[in-house]
């Protein structure tokens, strides 16, 4: 629980400062912070649609957390890895069958 703790203050202080730099960039007349704004926006987007599946493992307790999270960090940038990985951190085991 700590280390979401610490990640959640993380992603606050870059929410923070790439608030601060688009607003010091549009109001003081400076198109390369807006820009530098921009760019660290869609960084940390693409990063959380990236990290996605090893996220959702983590806050579905995955017994497959460490697999989830090498092929989502070696085979990620591919569609069919990402899936693969986002499957595994969907895939309940604790469903049984009744054959009943």
């Amino acid at each position: 629980m700590k280390h979401l703790l610490l990640l959640r203050k993380l992603l606050l202080s870059l929410l923070f400062l790439i608030l601060a730099l688009w607003l010091i960039g549009s109001f003081g007349h400076r198109p390369q912070l807006v820009t530098l704004a921009e760019y660290l926006g869609d960084a940390l987007v693409m990063a959380g649609a990236y990290l996605l599946p090893t996220v959702t493992a983590v806050l579905v307790n995955s017994p497959r957390l460490k697999k989830i999270a090498l092929l989502n960090a070696l085979g990620g940038w591919l569609i069919l890895p990402w899936l693969l990985a986002m499957g595994w951190a969907l895939k309940r085991d604790d469903l049984t069958t009744d054959p009943s």
